[in-house]
């Protein structure tokens, strides 16, 4: 599992979007988004998939019509005492990309 500054850095460094999906999770109770990007939009590239847990106000704009970059996608922890809501991602630059969720896994 990787903390909160690498997660970060991924998020910097890969900002060609491959695939987003929203999914029921397998409790039935919450959605979980997947976030598949990568460094370039060259073919075989490697690409970094990410599983947001438990998420809520999810908001988006600006997708499609060619090749969607997320530029300075960051993540902050939240110290607001909400039990379920412990982090909030956003798109820095354009505003394209933006949620909240309670924990997250890279694969």
């Amino acid at each position: 599992m990787i903390g909160l500054p690498e997660l970060n850095e991924l998020l910097v460094a890969h900002n060609c979007l491959h695939e987003i999906s929203i999914q029921l999770n397998e409790d039935g109770m919450a959605y979980d988004l997947s976030l598949s990007i990568s460094a370039s939009e060259k073919v075989g590239t490697d690409v970094v998939r990410i599983r947001f847990i438990d998420i809520s106000q999810f908001t988006s704009r600006d997708f499609g019509g060619g090749l969607t970059q997320l530029m300075h996608m960051n993540v902050n922890k939240l110290d607001s005492g909400l039990d379920r809501m412990r982090y909030q991602l956003s798109d820095l630059e354009d505003g394209k990309l933006s949620f909240y969720f309670s924990s997250f896994s890279v694969a």
